[in-house]
């Protein structure tokens, strides 16, 4: 079950008056390829820089970010499910962007962390009608870059699973087993 603000549901009340705009965000914690920091990057899927305050999914605080538009971002369908199974979500990208370029050749992406957000405009005021809300949290699970074909469109496919499902998949190596 999902809780949703106050402010989203006036907002989906009053959509017959003025329409909304979906929107995305991806945010990713990874490490640098050069010295193993940790390093953030934020996309969604506007076509502008866009800076937003947040409530972190890893934290639960408040967090101004800021996300990259322009990289042709589409976030998979994310299944609402109350049972155990392993939430995969495909995140796709362009394969030219500048901010797509650095996620995946300038960090290790390996096991990077990820929060997804949705959030809704107003087409009437242009603003955001409510703060973000988590839609998922999760890790990198596969990052392939495929080069297209002379004259094929080309891009990144990011697969992520859902963090707390797939930690019960793990070994646990302190306990003993007939291994």
């Amino acid at each position: 079950m999902k809780n949703t603000s106050t402010a989203f549901l006036a907002a989906l009340s009053g959509a017959r008056d003025g329409a909304l705009v979906p929107r995305q965000f991806a945010w990713f914690t990874a490490k640098a390829l050069d010295t193993g920091a940790p390093v953030t990057l934020g996309l969604w899927t506007g076509d502008e820089d866009f800076s937003i305050s947040v409530i972190s999914g890893v934290t639960g605080l408040p967090e101004a970010r800021t996300y990259y538009g322009a990289n042709n971002l589409t976030i998979g369908e994310i299944a609402r499910t109350s049972d155990l199974t392993i939430q995969t979500v495909r995140i796709t990208l362009s394969q030219i962007a500048t901010a797509a370029q650095q996620l995946v050749r300038g960090y290790d992406l390996r096991l990077a962390q990820v929060e997804i957000h949705d959030m809704a405009f107003s087409t009437v005021s242009r603003q955001p009608v409510s703060a973000p809300e988590i839609s998922f949290l999760g890790l990198v699970d596969d990052a392939p870059i495929k080069t297209p074909s002379v004259g094929q469109d080309g891009d990144i496919t990011i697969s992520c699973v859902s963090a707390a499902i797939s930690m019960l998949e793990r070994p646990n190596t302190v306990k003993s087993s007939y291994e």
